[in-house]
């Protein structure tokens, strides 16, 4: 057998493979064999038909086939060994020639390990936001409890205003096209003064019974790409007008909101602690983040293929096992979103990249730096999840062990290990940020470079494991919000992230 290589980039290597003509021809006769097993012609025995007869009945493409099938798995593992590659993932095989009397020449497209080359990752110069909180977020925060317990009463005594909402049919054509969501009337539930503005003010002074139809042009910064500067009629329907009456902050209030909670004051000082702590830990995201992406910008980092349409697919499965919760089509999503698939899949590529080169700097500075994680690690993350989820640290044990997940909370432990050496490394200084303030510095960097925002956002918490899923945003709010609601930039913390978005 003859063996040579290519070595086509540091992460991919072609073997080219020819397998000896004797050893192509056993292969075959066996074939040959196994087919004529099968063969039953009439004044014949099955398998009892002569080989000079059998071949007019035996489709030499099949031995073929079959003969190659038997041979190439024991030629690629041979090739290994005689090339000395250590394969990462399956290969992609190639016939390329077997001819009678010839040999057996296929070739094989080998994956091989990533290969990362570690740039500067100590003493890093980097800058903590501690966000300072004021009196006005914690009044933010109790308008939002107040906001989660309010009561839609229908309206009948007056026309709509901002702030109500209305239950319509709705329809919606754009530039003459229908939009493929609403292209039949669609019960909706819609917030006036939460939509693009001339919807908004199409939508006030309505009544339930009242039909319209609305011309809207989208604009500039609408989040759906395609439909920034089009114009759209939307047709209303209305059903019912209903306000929003929000509760008065009450003890009784307090309690159905926080169990634990007696009165407003406790509620207040909750909410404050609350909120500290997840200023903390957006503080620390965002360290984290920069550190990581200033240790990749200066990293020398090559991967298979293969590893990032693992994570894209991940990613794709995990969103259309979402869509099909919120009973959502593919179709109607990506009309939502006003995307391809081909583009979605970009996307994703994107994100996939970023959190592998993440992944990959972060195991590499472990094995440079000798960090592991010891049993102690992993009893210190269940403890973390069993106070959570308010059960005993064994119960939790038992849960993660049958599921076959505690591998998950090893690469946890060993993740913060890494990112807590790295910040003991490098300098970082603090300064002193408001909610206000912050908010402003990232909407300021958002229009610089709107592309790059979002990415910053998600990635802010790194992950060891390139194979991580990431939970998708709700399509149902989505296709609802297509063309109506401009887009709603939130800050993102570890806690954030954990959860699902609570449902108004």
């Amino acid at each position: 057998m003859q063996v040579t290589t290519e070595q086509l980039d540091p992460c991919n290597i072609a073997l080219t493979i020819s397998v000896d003509p004797e050893r192509v021809e056993v292969a075959r006769k066996k074939a040959f064999q196994q087919a004529v097993g099968s063969l039953q012609l009439p004044g014949f025995r099955r398998g009892k038909v002569p080989p000079h007869i059998a071949k007019n009945y035996v489709d030499d493409a099949r031995v073929k086939q079959r003969a190659a099938e038997a041979l190439v798995p024991d030629a690629y593992r041979e090739a290994l060994t005689e090339a000395s590659v250590e394969p990462f993932a399956e290969p992609e095989m190639e016939l390329v020639s077997m001819e009678d009397n010839g040999p057996l020449v296929f070739k094989a497209l080998v994956p091989l390990r990533p290969q990362i080359t570690l740039g500067l990752y100590k003493g890093l110069e980097l800058e903590r936001r501690k966000i300072a909180l004021a009196d006005a977020d914690v009044e933010k925060e109790l308008e939002n409890i107040r906001a989660r317990f309010a009561e839609y009463p229908e309206i009948e005594d007056r026309a709509s205003e901002t702030g109500d909402f209305l239950m319509v049919d709705l329809t919606a054509i754009v530039e003459g096209q229908d939009l493929p969501e609403l292209a039949e009337p669609k019960a909706t539930m819609i917030e006036v003064g939460k939509n693009i503005p001339d919807l908004d003010a199409g939508l006030q002074g309505l009544k339930k019974g009242d039909s319209k139809s609305i011309e809207a042009t989208y604009p500039e910064t609408f989040e759906n790409e395609g439909l920034r500067g089009k114009r759209g009629v939307f047709t209303v329907d209305v059903k019912e007008v209903r306000a929003r009456v929000l509760p008065e902050l009450t003890d009784e209030l307090a309690q159905r909101a926080r169990p634990k909670i007696s009165t407003v004051e406790e509620l207040k000082t909750d909410v404050r602690t609350q909120l500290e702590n997840d200023a903390v830990e957006a503080s620390e995201n965002e360290v984290e983040f920069h550190l990581v992406s200033k240790i990749v910008e200066t990293s020398q980092i090559h991967f298979p293929e293969v590893l990032l349409k693992a994570e894209v697919n991940a990613e794709l499965n995990q969103l259309a096992q979402t869509l099909e919760q919120n009973k959502v089509t593919p179709e109607q999503y990506l009309a939502s979103i006003g995307k391809s698939v081909e583009q979605l899949q970009s996307e994703m590529a994107v994100g996939a990249t970023q959190r592998i080169k993440n992944s990959l700097v972060l195991s590499e500075v472990a094995r440079a730096e000798g960090i592991t994680v010891e049993d102690a690690d992993i009893d210190a993350k269940l403890a973390e999840r069993a106070g959570e989820s308010g059960v005993s640290v064994s119960a939790i044990r038992a849960y993660v062990e049958s599921q076959g997940s505690l591998d998950r909370f090893r690469d946890q432990a060993l993740t913060e290990k890494i990112l807590n050496f790295l910040k003991e490394i490098s300098k970082i200084t603090e300064r002193i940020v408001t909610t206000a303030e912050l908010e402003a510095e990232e909407a300021s960097k958002a229009s610089e470079n709107a592309s790059a925002a979002p990415a910053e956002l998600e990635e802010a918490k790194p992950k060891k494991r390139a194979a991580t899923k990431k939970k998708a945003e709700e399509p149902a709010a989505e296709l609802e919000a297509a063309p109506a609601e401009e887009p709603k930039p939130k800050r993102k913390t570890k806690k954030a992230e954990a959860e699902p978005p609570a449902e108004s």
